[in-house]
């Protein structure tokens, strides 16, 4: 490994360059929650007047305490809030405060709307009805439609920086072991809607849970308290979800009649819809009443209007021009390229990229090839397929994304967008191409849902690694360096002996990936008809527990 920044043989900052993620100036090791708690800022909102919920008040206390002792800067609503003027001298008398950019998240509690409130919401709605555009920034609409309201993201200086994390009593029907995944998770978009918040938290007696856009079930005991905030909600707080935003894809078109991957694609889903592993996506939209509310989401999720549980993808053959490996003459006869470590990564003079890899004992020097990758688009059944308007494909040449959408589609509908997943996706093609080619050298199935395999569903040649990361949303760069070093790390160890890998996400699920797609197919099937494979987190506790017995 090269260094403190290393998670597999290269700098994390050449890895995220090579697979089209945003720069990031402090990029920390995502290995590594202690560095994010360092960088972390929160504060807690001053609790209501008379406020009587006294397991969340105890609990809200010890989570102030945890959060100081790993290391998080904690500081007071004082601090952290600046007088708000956004409403004249009407700020003034309501005591308005706006939330400052660097504050990173904002832990409240659940209130109840005064009537008072309720009344002076309905004639804000009102007002932003009649003025509404589509230019407002979401500053402007919650300023707009908010000032009669108690959501704390209207006073948020920056919302795109700032998340909201709301501690309410824990839903029993959540708590409760037996309730269907999408029923726990049709309750938590609902917490997350109704408080407008990014985190909910949930509070009972002896446990909590906690919720985002993962779409995650995931319920702790009290005396796990000091692991989930390590483990868990630090890094929710330092990498918020924030989708692929189209302005960074060189976007174009394909025919989906013409290419034979979308086709496969298609049938790949429907082949997976009796394994109940990808139920159809909630259109959340849908469930936010006020029109402000439902604008402010548009804009954050970047026209996203739904959430879907999960992905499938295909991974084409990875494109190369010329010798795919050279010697270390050659290596030492290519030239530099600008803002890349020249001791990793070069230039031929036919313009393909090499980089220099260490995958086992010794030092490969390879071309970086093309990936393109068949995508389920954000937001779609994918056990339903279009392929004329659901499958997008994406594509990452030399450290560019770009994006083919169906031809005749148009752009501007809100629901054609990349998966939040994009760079994941990207992270996995690209180790795989170099670490695991046998992996991807035809084509590979990714298939992403939001549950787990025991871990004794895994037979011989089939691996799982990233039990034991911390807990990343998905679409950030963190997850998608987690996901490329669990592939490095998984090659490294069995070399080409891999026909099934499973990388864990903690939170998320677990993306499987294949060369063979009829064995994927046929293993699903199996490991959901026998149990071995459940929507929702029950088996996470077991991988994590077999990761640390493997090390």
């Amino acid at each position: 490994m090269n260094g403190h920044q290393g998670i597999a043989d290269l700098d994390l900052h050449t890895i995220a360059a090579l697979a089209g993620m945003p720069k990031i100036k402090n990029l920390v090791n995502p290995k590594n929650p202690a560095e994010m708690s360092e960088r972390v800022t929160v504060t807690f909102k001053p609790l209501p007047e008379n406020y009587r919920q006294t397991e969340i008040s105890a609990y809200r206390e010890r989570l102030r305490n945890s959060l100081l002792s790993n290391g998080v800067n904690v500081i007071s609503w004082e601090d952290a809030t600046t007088e708000d003027s956004s409403y004249g001298m009407f700020s003034k008398l309501m005591g308005l405060r706006s939330v400052k950019r660097r504050v990173n998240a904002v832990i409240d509690v659940k209130k109840k709307l005064s009537p008072i409130r309720w009344f002076l919401s309905k004639i804000a709605e009102n007002i932003y009805r009649l003025a509404r555009k589509d230019s407002l920034s979401v500053s402007s609409i919650l300023k707009m439609s908010g000032w009669a309201d108690d959501f704390t993201v209207g006073y948020l200086q920056d919302p795109y920086n700032t998340q909201v994390i709301t501690i309410m009593s824990l839903d029993p029907e959540f708590e409760n072991e037996d309730t269907a995944y999408d029923e726990k998770i049709s309750i938590g978009l609902k917490n997350l809607i109704t408080n407008m918040s990014e985190i909910v938290i949930g509070v009972s007696h002896s446990k909590f849970g906690i919720t985002n856009m993962n779409l995650s079930d995931s319920i702790y005991t009290h005396n796990q308290l000091d692991d989930f905030v390590l483990y868990s909600l630090i890094p929710k707080i330092y990498a918020p979800i924030k989708p692929p935003v189209l302005t960074r894809f060189a976007v174009s078109e394909y025919d989906p009649q013409e290419f034979e991957y979308a086709k496969k694609l298609s049938a790949l889903g429907a082949d997976l819809k009796s394994t109940d592993l990808f139920p159809a996506g909630s259109k959340f939209v849908d469930a936010i009443k006020r029109l402000s509310h439902r604008d402010v989401a548009n804009k954050i999720l970047d026209g996203r209007t739904g959430v879907s549980y999960g992905f499938i993808a295909l991974a084409e053959p990875p494109g190369y021009v010329g010798d795919k490996y050279i010697d270390e003459n050659m290596w030492n006869s290519l030239q530099e390229i600008p803002k890349y470590n020249p001791d990793e990564v070069r230039a031929a003079s036919n313009d393909r990229w090499y980089v220099k890899t260490i995958p086992g004992d010794g030092t490969v020097y390879q071309q970086v090839p093309d990936i393109w990758i068949v995508t389920s688009r954000s937001g779609c059944d994918k056990t339903n397929l279009n392929p004329d308007s659901d499958i997008v494909r994406i594509g990452l040449v030399k450290g560019k994304l770009h994006l083919e959408i169906p031809r005749g589609v148009d752009l501007g509908r809100k629901d054609i967008r990349p998966s939040f997943d994009t760079y994941v996706i990207l992270a996995q093609a690209l180790s795989s191409a170099l670490y695991a080619p046998s992996l991807i050298e035809k084509e590979m199935s990714i298939l992403h849902f939001h549950g787990y395999p025991d871990p004794c569903w895994f037979g011989v040649s089939e691996h799982h690694a990233g039990a034991q990361n911390p807990s990343l949303p998905c679409g950030t760069v963190e997850a998608a360096l987690l996901n490329y070093s669990a592939v490095y790390e998984t090659a490294t160890k069995n070399g080409s002996d891999i026909k099934l890998l499973c990388l864990v996400e903690s939170d998320h699920g677990v993306n499987v990936l294949g060369p063979d797609r009829e064995y994927l197919v046929q293993r699903l099937h199996a490991g959901s008809s026998e149990g071995h494979i459940l929507l929702g987190g029950k088996y996470l506790p077991m991988l994590k527990q077999q990761s640390v017995a493997s090390q």
